[in-house]
């Protein structure tokens, strides 16, 4: 009985669309166009140049040999000798699976070696045509459609846009800079108001397409932001549109007032406020302390504008248990498990076996990939899918849920929890 169900169960996750609440994907287009820096070379090293990357530094690959593996400088099938010596540390981590996973299932080959990598090489660039971000979302990793927050600027309209939906990106906009990626071009920044005006603009063009907006300054600062009136940061913001050095004081400041300016207007368009939380993807930098506060800065967030909905990504990966107790208290509290099936699968099956016990169903979702190369989506789904089926196996095994409990799950955890959620129409006041 117990490996029937476990089958049943199986057979149901992998049978059932994922929408996909996080990517960084570009579009098909610039793929195919090679935009730089984005997708630095065009052969199959690219599928390793995101998390595996961050795994490269961390087992110890010199920079400029992660360079040359990234680079067009040297032909793809010499790549292997740069990955080999590394590849035996990696390839059991879960960035090593998603790339063993992706390679099966798209090039029908097991594994990577100096036998295979002609053949890699072969089957990467057959795939790399027109359309085949439709063939890998839709027909090889069975998703719906995706989120995206876009690499290269703050919103766009996508070229597909029945399967890639974009977030509006607020990082810019809060962290006062002067690029492209914030500011529309001939738009002349020189009053707070400018500056208003700007972010206004960016929700009246987009609102219509976005699907939320996305928050990632967990990774410059803590999220405690308090709210503070217009007038005691309009000083400050002059300065620093003015390339004045301001103190952190005055920083933290200005984020707070811009945070929340912002953030209540997502909540008069209706768009759930999606944050970056828990670890981080990058090397040698991440700032432990913070992570840590995440759970507590998130409650108070929660607290400050109950009728924002917040979807907190990543389960605040490695403090999880924290944001259970944040989702079960708080109302306007959600959790996205986009990434984390890619950090630790162990321990996200864990987390949606005791948010399932623990937090009314309605307030997860279960996948994003959060990668920016499209292949990979294939080996992330496949992960999550086997921890879902795992989770709600061991669930049903131990007796805390029965069986049809738990097929009867399967489709709002992986879309119908996303399609309720991202309704404007059930949300707006």
């Amino acid at each position: 009985m117990i490996s029937n169900n476990k089958k049943l169960i199986e057979n149901k996750v992998f049978e059932t669309p994922f929408i996909d609440t996080h990517e960084h994907l570009v579009e098909e287009s610039e793929r195919l166009d090679c935009i730089d820096p984005i997708i630095p070379c065009d052969d199959w090293a690219l599928l390793l140049n995101h998390y595996f990357s961050f795994d490269l530094i961390s087992a110890g690959i010199s920079k400029s040999e992660r360079d040359r593996l990234f680079s067009n400088e040297i032909s793809p099938v010499d790549k292997w000798n740069i990955l080999d010596e590394y590849w035996p540390y990696l390839k059991n981590t879960v960035s090593g699976f998603v790339f063993r996973n992706t390679i099966r299932t798209l090039y029908g080959i097991d594994e990577i070696s100096a036998e295979t990598i002609n053949e890699i090489q072969v089957r990467y660039e057959k795939t790399r045509k027109k359309g085949f971000y439709r063939h890998i979302i839709q027909d090889l990793a069975n998703i719906k459609h995706c989120h995206v927050h876009s690499p290269v600027k703050a919103c766009r309209g996508s070229e597909t846009s029945d399967i890639l939906y974009h977030d509006i990106v607020l990082n810019g906009l809060i962290q006062v800079s002067q690029n492209p990626y914030t500011i529309t071009d001939n738009f002349n920044i020189k009053t707070l108001s400018d500056w208003h005006a700007l972010i206004d603009l960016w929700y009246s063009d987009y609102n219509q397409i976005a699907k939320g907006v996305k928050i990632g300054n967990a990774y410059f600062r803590r999220l405690n932001f308090e709210r503070l009136e217009a007038s005691e940061v309009e000083n400050i913001f002059q300065n620093k549109i003015n390339s004045q050095t301001i103190s952190p004081v005055d920083e933290k400041k200005l984020q707070d007032y811009l945070f929340w300016y912002a953030v209540d207007k997502a909540t008069i368009y209706g768009l759930p406020v999606k944050m970056h939380t828990g670890q981080w993807a990058m090397n040698n930098v991440m700032n432990m302390q913070w992570v840590k506060d995440n759970p507590a800065d998130c409650a108070s967030l929660c607290r400050q504008s109950p009728n924002t909905k917040f979807i907190f990504y990543h389960i605040c990966y490695p403090y999880y248990e924290e944001m259970l107790s944040l989702a079960k208290n708080y109302s306007n509290a959600y959790i996205d498990m986009c990434w984390s099936w890619s950090i630790n699968p162990v321990a996200a099956k864990d987390f949606l076996k005791k948010f399932i016990l623990t937090v009314p169903n309605n307030k997860i979702l279960t996948f994003g990939g959060d990668d920016k190369i499209v292949e990979n989506l294939i080996g992330h789904s496949i992960i999550a899918r086997k921890g879902i089926s795992q989770a709600l196996s061991e669930l049903v095994n131990d007796n805390w849920i029965m069986i049809n409990d738990a097929l009867n799950l399967i489709e709002y955890l992986m879309f119908r929890n996303a399609e309720n959620l991202f309704d404007k129409t059930s949300y707006r006041r």
